[in-house]
């Protein structure tokens, strides 16, 4: 399972709204590059999490995603943790 994050999860991580929607945008091509081509629309606006660590150079703080994205995602991050 992919965990996806969105704009409005950056900018609760901290991120100013027009740096957060770059990195959006800027990780829609990073997709698309990669061959996954359904990023290449306007409407959608949630990317993997991987996508916007590879843009950043960092990895995401998973205390911090768990906040930025909610309880119902808890589980997912939880799971990516144990398979690293």
């Amino acid at each position: 399972m992919v965990i996806t994050i969105t704009q409005k999860n950056l900018i609760t991580l901290g991120y100013g709204p027009s740096f957060s929607r770059d990195i959006i945008r800027q990780a829609k091509c990073l997709m698309v590059q990669k061959g996954y081509s359904f990023y290449n629309t306007k409407k959608l606006d949630r990317v993997p999490v991987e996508a916007i660590e590879e843009i950043l150079g960092i990895t995401l703080n998973q205390e911090d995603l768990l906040k930025s994205c909610g309880s119902s995602v808890a589980a997912l991050i939880k799971e990516r943790n144990s398979n690293d």
